[in-house]
């Protein structure tokens, strides 16, 4: 994300900085989730072709011009460019999450750990290992989010000049130009070539390497870089469509902008559009000076916004993820819009008295190459220091009584085995010794199968059946059945594969002694029903309609239905759980910043919820002699409130999932209902959910 103090292809393309303006209007209006800019995060590839066009025929016009190339000039401008305005917005990030960020939280341990990775520019490899992808819900939860694009092209950085340099000394034995053009062209269509294959072959089952790494983004830098090498005699035979091309391009990129959204598989194939509009865009502005497209672009106010692209860019994330944050997740548009007004306020105070000054003047350590370098060197020593600060006071909150059942309540939950959820697990040698539970665990009588709101429940069944072995198989998002003709949007293949891997372990428990299974999970989304926390509100696809939603509950429940009779065919007892009742906000979260009654939900968002789709469960069970429903609304909800904490204990250490102190508490209270599926009680028993004045039971 370059500005025009950098050494450009010829003179200064006010057109440039137009375009840079689309790009961060873009982003930044899909951050705010503005209307109309749903895949307004495509911006982020049209910065990246600029920066292939301006930082190749740079180095292009230095090598062809003197022969070599001045890599220590070359990043020492790029320190200049960068570095000193991005210390700035990150020490002030740090500074406010302090404040405003959860006290004691993950969120700012995660914050502390990105800065570190921001000064080693390696931010996008650090958001690829340690998150779940760039579009899912949590990602409002981390304010240096948006570094992942800068990491992206320092890396690029670092890298295509040295490549350059070897292909400028292997044609020093040519004195034409073109033979130097020819070869770094010929550079840009290996390295495009090979990274847009990656890139479409990662998207679909690794999207997060496609996203955030280097090797699947190299390609939209190369064609930037081939644009910017495109020769006149090339360029002059293009003049007559010119205007057609710069509105081709332009269309692409809008097009983009207003029909992608977070559910579109990206990059991949789809990222074609936005890049090559760019490329196209520039080829038509360069190529015809006159043209409207060209003109509109070099208009004073979007020339003015892209001056301050940048910094804006740098501002607004942070801005919008620490209000949110502290919003618990809630957000508004008249809020967004004021952040974004806030930040490019900033950008343009960044702009004034840190980069133009820093890039024009090279003021303070900045005068020369060698002072310059070392002064990055301080900056990301600087920063370190920072996210090391921010690290130890949040280790000194946690020594607070006032957090510390907040922060026990984060990490109240049982641990995650990766072991029981892996569907290429071999049969043989079962059980697996860490899949199973309490004594005996050669001979497990419980088995609890499904998503994450099964393994949540692992200490309800641990506290109830102390005698015996449970054991665990579950994967997150995976909906429990064998049967699955038509499956519900949240089924991988992995989840496939997973539940029949579970079939065969079934039958090979069952010769060893099991009784009954457990089945859990959220239904409502598995249903299609769209939660109504704040921390899973993103754009994305509309809500399905009526017709949608009918034929997804009758595939669901034929589904269920042709798995409770696999299992009763087998001789075994089966519990399905109803839904878990879910909060609004994120309990732990909630509590550190606002007063516990803020906290809790009220109890007719989950009567919406849950009616249906544990009714249309009801349905199928009533049908099975051998299986009975467990409902568990009355225990987390009284008529009018569900709880996020009780009796001095926090229920749930996120927003839908359980704390293990909450699943044991479960268990007592369930104990009657859950004695059944090992024929300990055959009649409907007395279980301290009847006690309170309703059955927690169905059964046929």
């Amino acid at each position: 994300m370059h500005h025009p103090s950098d050494p450009a292809p010829a003179k200064y393309r006010p057109d440039i900085d137009g375009l840079r303006a689309v790009a961060i209007i873009s982003v930044a209006f899909y951050h705010a989730r503005f209307p109309g800019f749903s895949g307004g995060f495509v911006g982020v590839d049209v910065f990246f072709v600029i920066s292939g066009f301006l930082i190749t025929a740079l180095l292009f016009n230095e090598a062809a011009a003197t022969g070599r190339l001045g890599l220590a000039a070359f990043y020492a401008r790029r320190v200049r460019r960068l570095m000193p305005a991005g210390l700035i917005v990150l020490a002030v990030t740090i500074l406010l999450a302090a404040f405003f960020m959860p006290p004691a939280s993950d969120e700012q341990r995660s914050l502390a750990r990105s800065a570190m990775a921001v000064a080693f520019f390696s931010s996008n490899i650090f958001f690829y290992a340690t998150t779940g992808g760039y579009f899912d819900a949590p990602s409002f939860s981390m304010p240096l989010l948006h570094t992942w694009s800068l990491a992206v092209e320092e890396q690029y950085y670092l890298i295509w000049p040295l490549l350059m340099l070897l292909v400028v000394r292997f044609s020093r034995q040519s004195p034409v130009a073109n033979s130097l053009r020819v070869r770094v062209v010929l550079a840009l269509c290996v390295m495009f070539v090979l990274s847009l294959a990656l890139s479409i072959g990662m998207s679909q089952d690794h999207q997060n390497f496609a996203f955030y790494l280097l090797p699947a983004r190299v390609w939209e830098f190369a064609i930037g870089g081939m644009v910017g090498l495109a020769g006149t005699g090339f360029l002059a035979r293009l003049t007559r469509w010119g205007e057609a091309l710069a509105m081709l391009g332009l269309g692409l990129i809008v097009y983009s902008v207003a029909a992608f959204n977070d559910s579109t598989p990206f990059p991949g194939s789809a990222a074609i559009l936005p890049v090559f509009g760019a490329a196209l865009l520039i080829v038509g502005m360069t190529v015809n000076e006159q043209g409207i497209v060209r003109r509109l672009l070099a208009s004073r106010p979007l020339v003015s916004i892209g001056l301050l692209s940048y910094s804006w860019y740098l501002w607004h994330w942070p801005l919008l993820s620490l209000y949110r944050i502290y919003n618990l997740g809630s957000q508004s548009l008249l809020a967004n819009a004021l952040a974004l007004s806030v930040a490019l306020v900033l950008a343009w105070l960044t702009y004034v008295w840190i980069e133009r000054p820093v890039r024009m003047r090279r003021t303070f350590l900045f005068g020369r190459v060698r002072t310059t370098l070392l002064a990055g060197g301080a900056i990301s020593l600087a920063t370190l220091l920072m996210s090391a600060g921010l690290w130890a006071w949040r280790d000194h909150q946690k020594s607070a009584d006032s957090y510390r059942w907040i922060e026990m309540a984060r990490a109240d939950r049982p641990r995650f085995l990766p072991a029981c959820s892996r569907p290429e697990r071999p049969v043989a040698g079962l059980p697996l010794e860490e899949c199973g539970h309490g004594p005996d665990k050669k001979h497990p009588k419980i088995l609890l199968w499904g998503d994450s709101h099964a393994q949540h429940l692992l200490p309800m069944l641990t506290e109830v059946f102390s005698d015996v072995a449970v054991y665990e198989l579950t994967m997150p998002t995976c909906v429990p059945f064998f049967d699955l003709e038509s499956p519900p949007s949240t089924t991988s293949s992995a989840c496939i594969a997973f539940n029949q891997r579970v079939l065969e372990e079934i039958l090979e428990l069952k010769e060893i002694g099991l009784e009954g299974v457990v089945i859990a999970a959220r239904w409502p989304l598995h249903f299609s029903y769209r939660s109504f926390s704040t921390a899973d509100q993103a754009d994305g696809e509309p809500p399905p309609d009526a017709t949608t939603m009918a034929q997804v509950r009758a595939d669901m429940q034929a589904s269920l239905a042709a798995t409770l009779g696999a299992l009763e065919d087998l001789g075994l007892r089966v519990l399905v759980i109803a839904p878990t009742p879910q909060l609004v906000y994120s309990a732990p979260q909630c509590l550190a910043l606002r007063e516990k009654d803020h906290c809790h939900a009220p109890r007719a968002l989950n009567d919406a919820l849950l009616a249906d789709t544990t009714e249309a469960l009801a349905e199928v069970v009533a049908q099975q002699r051998n299986a009975r429903l467990i409902r568990l609304l009355d225990f987390f909800c009284d008529a009018q409130t569900c709880y996020a904490s009780r009796d001095g204990k926090i229920l749930y250490h996120d927003d839908d999932h359980l704390t293990t102190t909450a699943a044991r508490d479960l268990g007592r209270y369930l104990a009657a209902d859950l004695a059944w599926l090992r024929r300990e009680s055959d009649a409907p028993g007395a279980s301290a959910g009847s006690q309170r004045g309703f059955s927690s039971a169905d059964r046929r």
